[in-house]
């Protein structure tokens, strides 16, 4: 909210011409239009400095570990590798868990998202959303189809975080230019210290930052940390990077590759710090939950946008059934979802061209519990139960003995499935929405719902604003007669039959190749279809020619096997 106080200042019209994505100007032939082609050609040309000196095996092995116990409980193919959609599926899933990334172009929902926005708009947010699955369309035609080893999943993580570092670095060149100051040169404490605040400022402002000259930056930089709340505590969160970092950086000059370091890392964990906004949102709504878990009627969302406060709830309800964050089972009752509420674009941070900065998905945890203990995609629903009940989260105290009902439901679709309960289906996430409604999203329908911003949602549905006015929101208070309990008194009526939380039997699962297309729905809708490439484009320039021959030979080195064993599945035995 504050941060829209801002945009006033910083942002540049969208009538100005060469607005890059970045706040620079953008080369002559691309400001008029912007297509695959054209994207194709500026992305190859980046990929020859794709990857940093240093420890890169260690690297990828890190990554292959930490992605080790999520790759052994998915689904695969006949071969042992992994579908296309499940290499995004865990993408995401990796991401989101890690660093808070939701990478734009991997989430559920996007190709959703992407149809509904047209225009100059979608050129924009195509080149953003696109880069995930042209990376991974690359690397699989280079296979001849088939789908991708752990280690080669690896690979295209690595690959996607080396794209968003040279973003990072980019935005802090841009930060030294701006307040000119020089990048060859170690700077004092207090140049450095100015340099990471506006650099800051600039990431929460998602690159949208256009103003020249040092005066009028340092001016609206003055403005932006009185209006961002707690941004001392922000700085010292900072500082303590730069610290474990850069040990010993409080007492000698810091150049621009330190500085780069620092705000490579800031990156990384912003996610992180930005978990406590996250908890205080959950609690403001938790203030005001209804007799029905993890959700709150409406009209209490509003009367609560009344308020002034932190947050606003003021969204449409025809925005927030596009985000899949309104349970509408009882036409005349609305109620707002409160995990999916939170997650939902309206509360995410834009902070690169490559992802945005979410609250978290908490049931992501009790899934990657399950995952370990499994490490299959299938499971028995005795053992399912078993550790279910034992999980505590911030508002469920385990152990407990889960109701009746939502056991028979479980052995259910067991019996679907010849006695084990898929993991990764729908049903069993809609499952663990109705044992933690609070933490656990309810799985909306595949194509159902989009992650739109709400200027993407207002072009593609003609409205003015994605939000109600307050004489609108006062009239829908004022009309409501409900005198219903809120919050911990509501939470005595949860087990009561009339709240019981709705159900809807349609699966919708991973299909990998073994299986027959009539046994599953497919979890994800198909991705719009794109002309065939060919490596070597004779209407390309010469300088993307080299830079793809650049691109590949990283590739390649970047994926050479760790021993003998692994020669088979290597890139030297397919290049």
């Amino acid at each position: 909210m504050t941060l829209c106080v801002l945009a006033a200042l910083i942002h540049v019209p969208s009538t100005e011409a060469g607005s890059g994505l970045r706040g620079q100007a953008l080369p002559p032939q691309m400001t008029a239009k912007m297509n695959r082609s054209d994207v194709e050609e500026m992305l190859m040309g980046e990929f020859g400095n794709l990857f940093r000196d240093g420890a890169v095996h260690d690297h990828i092995s890190s990554l292959a570990a930490e992605l080790g116990g999520m790759y052994t409980a998915v689904p695969k193919d006949a071969d042992g590798s992994l579908g296309h959609e499940v290499v995004r599926y865990m993408l995401h899933r990796f991401f989101v868990q890690k660093h808070g990334w939701f990478i734009r172009g991997l989430e559920p929902g996007n190709i959703s998202a992407l149809d509904a926005v047209s225009g100059a708009n979608k050129s924009l947010q195509s080149l953003q959303e696109w880069v995930p699955s042209y990376l991974q369309k690359f690397i699989e035609e280079i296979h001849g189809g088939r789908g991708l080893s752990l280690r080669e999943l690896s690979v295209l993580a690595a690959t996607l975080e080396d794209l968003i570092h040279k973003e990072s670095n980019q935005r802090l060149e841009m930060t030294f230019n701006a307040i000119e100051l020089p990048l060859m040169t170690a700077l004092s404490q207090d140049q450095m210290h100015q340099a990471l605040e506006v650099y800051m400022m600039i990431y929460m402002m998602g690159g949208n930052f256009t103003l020249k000259g040092r005066e009028r930056i340092l001016k609206a930089h003055g403005i932006f940390i009185r209006k961002v709340r707690d941004w001392d505590v922000m700085q010292e969160w900072m500082h303590a990077i730069q610290v474990e970092v850069l040990p010993g950086s409080e007492e000698k000059p810091l150049d621009f590759m330190g500085a780069s370091r620092v705000v490579e890392e800031v990156g990384r964990r912003y996610g992180s710090y930005n978990d406590a906004e996250c908890g205080r949102l959950k609690t403001e709504l938790l203030k005001i939950e209804s007799t029905k878990a993890g959700r709150v009627r409406l009209a209490d969302f509003y009367k609560q946008g009344l308020h002034v406060g932190a947050f606003d709830f003021t969204e449409k309800i025809e925005y927030l059934r596009a985000l899949g964050a309104v349970d509408e089972s009882n036409t005349s009752e609305p109620y707002v979802i409160v995990p999916n509420y939170v997650a939902s674009r309206p509360n995410c941070l834009k902070a690169s061209n490559f992802y945005v900065v979410c609250c978290r998905n908490e049931c992501e945890d009790l899934l990657g519990a399950l995952e370990k203990k499994f490490e299959k995609p299938m499971a028995n629903p005795e053992q399912i139960l078993e550790l279910v009940q034992s999980f505590s989260t911030k508002t469920v105290e385990g152990p407990r003995t889960l109701p009746e009902n939502l056991v028979r439901r479980l052995n259910s679709i067991a019996d679907a499935n010849e006695g084990e309960v898929p993991l990764h289906g729908r049903l069993f996430a809609q499952w663990m929405h109705h044992a933690f409604p609070r933490e656990c999203p309810y799985p909306q329908h595949t194509g159902a719902v989009a992650p739109m911003t709400a200027d993407e949602w207002m072009q593609a549905n003609g409205h003015d604003s994605a939000k109600k006015t307050d004489e609108e929101i006062q009239m829908i208070v004022d009309s409501d007669s409900c005198i219903l309990p809120v919050g911990e008194k509501a939470r005595e009526h949860h087990a009561l039959p009339e709240n019981e939380l709705p159900w809807d039997e349609t699966e919708e699962r991973f299909r990998p190749s073994w299986m027959p297309v009539n046994d599953v729905i497919s979890l994800h809708t198909a991705a719009p279809q794109e002309p065939q490439r060919s490596l070597v484009n004779k209407a390309a320039p010469m300088a993307a020619l080299a830079s793809l021959m650049l691109s590949v030979a990283a590739l390649v080195w970047k994926m050479r096997p760790q021993s003998a064993k692994a020669h088979e599945k290597s890139w030297d035995a397919l290049v």
